[in-house]
């Protein structure tokens, strides 16, 4: 039991610490020090971010992300306090890059995997920041997504029926039209 103590106290250690502060040290395994076994801790890996959106061109951003600069660093900076790790990791994933692989993702309708790799991250990682950000973008769905009130409803409808001559329309919602053609018959 002493051992197991003793070890875990040796894992939990300052990793700045030196080897002869670690010879200093009472609980530090002597077994490993006969041995002279030196302690090395797996480097942490740090993202460095593939993507910088100030230097990208605007044609380029609306492309890619379907927003324009302006939009895209208001969204970023009204979801940053919902993306940011509670503790600050150098392996963390800036808001602004989870940002940037979600809108990729949604606007493209590619594959996680194909957005991951653009990104600089796993696919399992960016299944993370997909939730995350999904998620983020719900708290704050009321400010952007406005639905008529009672009172409004004849105005809407008026103004809908004045662009496209179709009643009773309240709403709508963008979207792609795929004209389906059956197969040749045989």
């Amino acid at each position: 039991m002493a051992r197991q103590i003793s070890f875990f106290w040796w894992a939990l250690t300052d990793m700045t610490c030196t080897v002869e502060e670690e010879k200093s040290l009472p609980t530090a395994p002597s077994k490993h020090r006969q041995l002279g076994h030196v302690r090395r801790w797996r480097n942490t890996p740090v993202y460095r971010p593939l993507v910088d959106l100030l230097t990208m061109e605007e044609q380029h951003l609306i492309i890619t992300y379907r927003f324009d600069h302006a939009t895209i660093q208001e969204l970023c900076t009204q979801l940053e306090p919902d993306l940011m790790s509670p503790i600050r990791h150098p392996t963390g994933i800036p808001p602004q890059v989870q940002v940037l692989s979600v809108l990729h993702f949604l606007a493209s309708g590619s594959f996680q995997t194909t957005v991951a790799m653009a990104s600089g991250m796993s696919q399992h990682m960016f299944s993370n920041v997909l939730s995350r950000v999904l998620s983020a973008l719900l708290k704050h769905m009321r400010s952007y997504i406005v639905f008529p009130q009672v009172e409004d409803l004849a105005t809407v409808k008026g103004d809908f029926y004045a662009l496209g001559h179709i009643p009773n329309i309240i709403g709508a919602i963008d979207g792609t039209h795929v004209a389906l053609v059956p197969p040749p018959q045989e």
